[in-house]
């Protein structure tokens, strides 16, 4: 009996070794928080299902999150009381299906994934119903947009122009600059991915955490005394696995070598 939970073990550790990518779905928990300059973060709340690769050491190497996990939501956020700093109603917002590579065990990586819905930026001394500019975060056409990466213009009484980046395990490099040749740095986390018990990229286990970032950078004319302003947005996921997936394979080595010490006692 022995011999056959020694064979079996070396079999799956083979495996392990072999460093064969393995999918698996496993279930997430996690927000999504969207901030314009130093307005009051809308965070979301969301779950569900996400697909994801990893490999024997239990290295996440992609993810794909589906359309919808985060959201929808319509809420606003409240005046500020500079009035050269607008507020933002948020209407519809909900995160599109996303893919994300080059997760952990290697140099930090990212992919891109949309926002669906429209912000409206409206002016402290102005009635917002009427006085505003409405913008999609990624619009359906175009090929840009939050999240996505590239230039996104929108045309109107007011332009709006957006430069975007996709979303990163790393720390964003874009600066924003204010007048008087002040430059600016969001204060956002960078992104991680690591496993429960230490700061490692172990992150296909129970409880193993993803922290991805991003940063646009808006100009319009509403802005009055700071031309180029942020918009940031952090999304944390906490994965929950299923026992017995393929990512968890040393927790299944670990099972058989109980079984044959337990057996090897009878």
């Amino acid at each position: 009996m022995r011999r056959s939970v020694i064979v079996a073990l070396v079999g799956l550790l083979a495996v392990g070794m072999a460093g064969s990518a393995d999918a698996a779905t496993l279930p997430f928990t996690g927000t999504l928080s969207v901030q314009i300059a130093t307005l009051p973060a809308l965070v979301i709340p969301g779950g569900g299902s996400a697909q994801v690769t990893g490999d024997g050491s239990l290295h996440l190497l992609s993810f794909a999150l589906p359309g919808a996990g985060f959201g929808p939501i319509t809420t606003s956020i409240p005046v500020t009381t500079n009035a050269s700093l607008p507020s933002v109603v948020f209407t519809g917002i909900q995160n599109l299906s996303g893919s994300f590579t080059a997760i952990s065990g290697g140099p930090p990586g990212g992919g891109p994934m949309g926002l669906q819905g429209v912000a409206k930026i409206c002016l402290k001394f102005t009635i917002c119903a009427f006085a505003n500019v409405t913008v999609p975060l990624t619009p359906t056409t175009g090929g840009a947009g939050f999240g996505i990466g590239g230039l996104q213009v929108v045309p109107g009484a007011v332009g709006v122009t957006m430069l975007h980046a996709p979303w990163t395990i790393g720390q964003p490099a874009m600066t924003i600059h204010t007048p008087g040749s002040t430059i600016w740095v969001p204060t956002l986390p960078g992104g991680f991915a690591h496993g429960p018990a230490s700061l490692t990229s172990s992150t296909a286990q129970a409880s193993g955490v993803v922290q991805l970032v991003t940063v646009s950078k808006v100009y319009t004319s509403l802005l009055g005394a700071f031309p180029e302003m942020p918009v940031t947005s952090v999304l944390t996921l906490h994965f929950v696995p299923e026992p017995g997936t393929l990512l968890l394979l040393g927790f299944g080595v670990a099972g058989l070598a109980a079984a044959g010490r337990r057996r090897s006692l009878h």
